[in-house]
């Protein structure tokens, strides 16, 4: 692991870190149940997004805190 990132994770709130090990307990067992296919139109999503980060690339994108204020204020 990472120095950096074991240094991140050290610093995160007791409710972070359980949040975290409960995805990557989620994630290790969908690995295990084999890859998830994407639907059409998921696909298709995918692929513009792509080709739009393509063409502009220095547009600025979202930050990870950002996404989850987001996110999380829409459930409010």
């Amino acid at each position: 692991m990472r120095t950096q990132l074991a240094e991140e994770l050290i610093h995160l709130s007791p409710a972070e870190k359980r949040e975290l090990g409960e995805a990557l307990i989620a994630s290790a067992d969908a690995d295990a149940a084999g890859p998830r296919q994407l639907t059409d139109a998921q696909r298709t999503e995918l692929r513009a997004r792509l080709a739009h980060h393509r063409a502009n690339p220095g547009e600025p994108g979202v930050t990870l805190q950002e996404l989850k204020t987001k996110l999380l204020g829409a459930r409010a």
